[in-house]
């Protein structure tokens, strides 16, 4: 035992260093050595993890009761994952189910790049005593887990969606006991892997519904990794939206007391590919009475209330297909592309809208400093993978002292200087940059803090005033010149 605890407290140690940035809110990252293996300090006494399928996304959420077998206090909980999986993991959260420690610090572990088995840090707010128990909830997301099957269908066919993973939630922990609840989007499943009979004759897995539970299964050793592969394929009535590329500028003026948000979006639907041409007389058909499709027809808005003057345009020009409904309870929108998007086909378009800046931005007392809380991201209500994802937030000409925290790690920030109408030397911008992005992530606050001098409020009006009273010296001066030819 005190092995290694002694081993377990020299790796850490030895060599810990913490890449992170609270201010800029840059992605942390805990570098450890490369011989680094997570010491056994603790057991899994129960575990129960449930997979949601309804988007095309799996979302995990683990419920496990973690105990204490060290002879000390102990506050970090690693996780593993396989090499191939770690870059596709969108976001891990952790917090404690029961209690009151809230949420937990995670950081992905940097090691040695080579290692078949990669790890993400869970940290205790409080350590946890020897021989003491913490519910512990896990909420996973990792994006490209399900691929369509079969791969092409024709304009009228249901899609199908595969999904495979690991019969055990991997552990760097021994877990004395397990159970793995599968949810799908319907009860359509024609296809999922059958193991062996449990020891009381029940066959596993158990359909219930649109549920599959897989175990419970008995003590499992981090060695034995996740077990046996399993898969299922289920019906998907959706279509799979991936936006490769999503940009979001959120523009701030004091002098109009407007905020302007505008996306764009390079859009791709990533589910099964159309096999034979696409017929529009059968589309319009089939639209009568609006079976399951495959295709993007629409995309659903909730915006924040008060949004106003919406606009949604592409490559051609303005979209009029779309719907605002705006009243006192929502801001809602609804657009249609011009062509249906099927599988294989890419859709680009740009949407924006502006808000009351008075909804957003609150001034301190002293009248020049201010704070900006607006979402992060905002997006469709309906399933979206994002692969690179910029936000940038354009505040008012002499904004300095710009600070902000961000709900969602970022990997990389920028500033510059936005140079629009009337400007002199440009305005002050952020740019932040992250990747493999769900939806789950939207609506979440991005929050900038910024130093407004009042001086700078009359710096457009003096452009102005030089700009015209130069326009008027030049005019009198070409006034005053002698043009005729003399004789």
């Amino acid at each position: 035992m005190r092995s290694f605890i002694a081993r377990g407290a020299l790796l850490l140690s030895s060599f810990f260093v913490a890449v992170s940035s609270a201010s800029s809110g840059i992605e942390s990252k805990l570098i450890l050595p490369t011989s680094f293996t997570p010491p056994p300090v603790f057991k899994n006494t129960n575990l129960l993890r449930t997979i949601d399928l309804t988007k095309p996304y799996s979302r995990e959420i683990i419920a496990v009761i973690v105990e204490n077998i060290s002879g000390q206090k102990q506050s970090e909980y690693f996780l593993p994952f396989d090499k191939d999986v770690v870059d596709r993991v969108s976001h891990v959260e952790a917090s404690d189910k029961k209690g009151p420690l809230g949420p937990f610090e995670v950081s992905k572990v940097e090691f040695n790049p080579e290692s078949p088995t990669q790890y993400y840090r869970v940290l205790f707010s409080e350590p946890l005593e020897h021989g003491k128990q913490i519910t512990l909830q896990l909420a996973i997301s990792t994006t490209g887990v399900v691929v369509p099957v079969p791969a092409e269908i024709t304009q009228d066919e249901k899609q199908f969606l595969k999904w495979t993973g690991a019969q055990y939630a991997t552990s760097a922990y021994v877990t004395e006991k397990q159970k793995t609840k599968i949810k799908l989007p319907n009860n359509e499943a024609p296809e999922f892997t059958k193991l062996s009979p449990k020891a009381d004759g029940t066959s596993d897995p158990v359909k219930l519904g649109s549920t599959f539970t897989y175990g419970p299964y008995g003590s499992v050793k981090p060695s034995e990794k996740g077990g046996k592969t399993i898969s299922i394929r289920y019906e998907y009535t959706s279509p799979v939206i991936g936006v490769g590329k999503f940009t979001r500028e959120i523009e701030v003026s004091h002098w109009g007391g407007n905020l302007a948000i505008e996306e764009k979006y390079s859009m791709t639907n990533i589910g099964a590919k159309l096999k034979d041409n696409f017929s529009r007389v059968k589309w319009t058909a089939t639209n009568y009475y609006n079976p399951p499709t495959a295709a993007i027809k629409s995309l659903t808005y909730n915006l924040k209330f008060g949004a106003l003057g919406p606009y949604y345009t592409d490559e051609i020009g303005n979209v009029s297909t779309s719907r605002f409904r705006n009243n006192a309870r929502e801001a809602h929108l609804e657009i249609k592309p011009r062509y249906p998007v099927f599988g294989g086909w890419n859709y680009t378009f740009t949407l924006g809208w502006n808000h009351d800046l008075s909804e957003f931005v609150r001034g301190k007392p002293n009248g020049e400093d201010f704070v900006l809380k607006v979402p992060f991201l905002e997006g469709p209500k309906e399933p979206v993978v994002y692969g690179e994802v910029s936000v940038a937030v354009i505040l008012p000409e002499g904004a300095t002292d710009v600070k902000y925290s961000v709900p969602i790690p970022i990997v990389k920030e920028e500033r510059y200087l936005h140079k629009t109408f009337l400007d002199t030397v440009g305005r002050t911008a952020i740019k932040l940059s992250l990747s493999n992005v769900v939806d789950e992530q939207q609506h979440k606050e991005l929050i900038v803090t910024y130093h407004l001098p009042k001086i700078a409020a009359y710096r457009k009006p003096f452009v102005i005033f030089t700009a015209l009273s130069g326009l008027f010296l030049f005019s009198w001066v070409i006034s005053k010149i002698d043009m005729t030819i003399g004789k």
